[in-house]
């Protein structure tokens, strides 16, 4: 199974070229009867989903409780991400190793044209913050990855770190790149309470949650840098960032078919062989729009009308938590989770696992309490008891300060 329109299949020292020529060129539609064929020939999986189907609009969407059945053919070795989404189902997403590089060029393809002041052997320094408690010493070892010409040196900072910790890693390195969860950074300017614009940082890129106007205000005005969006998910890879000349969130289309639809997005990742996804439903929603006649991209443009952004976590000293330092899919055996913070204050994670509760009972609340402090808490068998109204979130709160 081969797309000829994926970059993917070109030599890796190519896919920068590539992926910043492509996306200033106007865009020729992908053959939707070819790609349907080439799922169909794929394996029995696709054939027998795809019996009788001979219009693309037809196909039905792959919902995410269906993910474990699609096969996963590969001659290379496989690496392994879980997930829970924002449906609260976990899921394994499998991919070799040539497509989590060709991933991780289509994530930096946005850096191709962001406004990042020129350095010395052209070296960008990032810090990416991601959920945890750890920050990287300023002299780790690194990995340089080399991409566009550029070589960039990364560093990680824990979200649930102390805002002291992260502020001298921050003054050690100068990054020119703050990336991450979006939550995080925000949590982060809050809870320090000192002047950050005078560090140097030239773009911030987070990602992993909606980004609310309120949020976007705060992060500029703290850095004095424009914050530029990302928008991506685990399964599919990224899917669409923020430009910086006309700011509108521009569709790597020319990798992933995005469908708008009312019960969430759909897409179809045209550079993963793997573990292929046909019309995968995400459920986010979004709307497309026609690109600004005067942006030198001209990948088309989408509105992110909704999209994941759960609610805060109060610990007992008042502290606000984020929702992305939850990571209990981590668990062996758990299928889905929820957590709710009452009123009270206290709170109560709803699972689901394949073995018997006692089982992942204990690493549950072992992970529970390193994360949240000082509150009294109660796990429930069964993730969907007290599930609210409207679009699903994993981590709700009834606190009324929460974010």
């Amino acid at each position: 199974m081969r797309f000829s329109d994926s970059s993917r299949y070109l030599r890796s020292l190519e896919w920068a070229d590539a992926l910043r020529s492509r996306a200033l060129i106007d865009q020729v539609g992908i053959d939707l009867s070819e790609c349907l064929e080439v799922f169909r020939h794929h394996d029995e999986f696709y054939a027998d989903r795809l019996k009788g189907v001979s219009d693309w609009w037809d196909i039905p969407p792959l919902e995410k409780i269906e993910l474990a059945a699609v096969p996963v053919n590969a001659a290379e070795a496989l690496h392994e991400t879980r997930s829970s989404g924002t449906t609260g189902a976990q899921a394994v997403v499998r991919n070799t190793l040539s497509e989590r590089r060709f991933r991780q060029a289509l994530a930096y393809r946005p850096f191709l044209f962001y406004p990042i002041a020129p350095a010395p052997g052209n070296v960008i320094r990032q810090i990416v913050f991601v959920d945890g408690a750890d920050v990287e010493p300023a002299d780790k070892q690194q990995w340089p990855f080399e991409f566009g010409g550029r070589t960039y040196l990364t560093w990680r900072a824990g979200i649930a770190a102390s805002p002291d910790r992260i502020h001298t890693l921050l003054q050690l390195v100068r990054p020119q790149v703050l990336r991450g969860l979006t939550s995080g950074i925000v949590r982060f300017v809050e809870e320090l309470h000192r002047p950050l614009e005078g560090l140097g940082v030239n773009v911030i890129s987070p990602s992993g949650e909606m980004l609310s106007d309120a949020w976007r205000v705060l992060l500029n005005e703290a850095f004095g840098a424009p914050v530029l969006d990302r928008y991506g998910a685990t399964e599919t890879g990224s899917m669409a960032w923020q430009c910086p000349y006309c700011h509108a969130y521009h569709v790597n289309n020319d990798e992933i078919i995005l469908e708008e639809n009312v019960e969430g997005v759909l897409a179809t990742p045209l550079f993963i062989e793997s573990q292929p996804l046909l019309r995968y439903r995400l459920d986010d929603r979004i709307r497309f729009h026609k690109a600004e006649e005067s942006c030198p991209v001209r990948l088309p443009s989408i509105t992110l009308l909704e999209a994941r952004r759960d609610d805060w976590i109060i610990d007992g000293a008042g502290r606000k938590v984020s929702p992305l330092a939850f990571q209990f899919e981590r668990v062996a055996g758990l299928k889905a989770w929820r957590l709710h913070q009452l009123s009270t204050g206290e709170l109560r994670l709803y699972f689901d696992g394949e073995s018997p509760a006692g089982d992942i009972r204990q690493p549950l609340a072992k992970q529970l309490e390193q994360i949240i402090s000082g509150r009294d808490y109660e796990l429930v068998e069964g993730a969907w008891k007290g599930e609210q109204e409207g679009k699903f979130k994993r981590v709700t709160s009834d606190l009324p300060d929460y974010l």
